[in-house]
């Protein structure tokens, strides 16, 4: 009796965790937590200057890891966090185009994409 307890209970955790990869991979592995993912949301950030010419610095930093339009915009949102910044990402190209008030601190800016749960690839 006590081998069929032990037994059910690992089918049922073995099927729990199936079912929870079966809809990983349905979502498409998505990070932005849209299609049942398990990141947590994001706040959305709005830019309040949004003239190009007040942006003297510019830099295009590759994501990887986004797959729809939601996972763009977290990836913005972090980038439009950081001080004096506007972030745009092209998601068909994996690239996030960061114009700054200030030099760009790069590593600040890759570390915003990763704590959206995006990776940076290294150079």
């Amino acid at each position: 009796m006590g081998n069929v307890i032990i037994v059910g209970a690992i089918l049922v955790v073995v099927a729990l965790v199936a079912a929870s990869y079966v809809r990983r991979l349905r979502s498409g592995g998505c990070n932005c937590g849209s299609h049942g993912g398990d990141s947590a949301p994001t706040r959305a950030v709005m830019v309040a200057d949004t003239d190009e010419s007040h942006y003297p610095c510019a830099a295009d930093v590759p994501v990887e890891g986004m797959t729809c339009e939601r996972c763009a915009v977290r990836v913005e949102d972090a980038l439009n966090a950081l001080p004096g910044t506007w972030a745009r990402v092209d998601l068909a190209s994996g690239t996030a185009h960061v114009l700054s008030k200030h030099a760009i601190d790069r590593a600040a800016c890759e570390e915003a994409v990763r704590s959206a749960g995006y990776s940076v690839p290294e150079a």
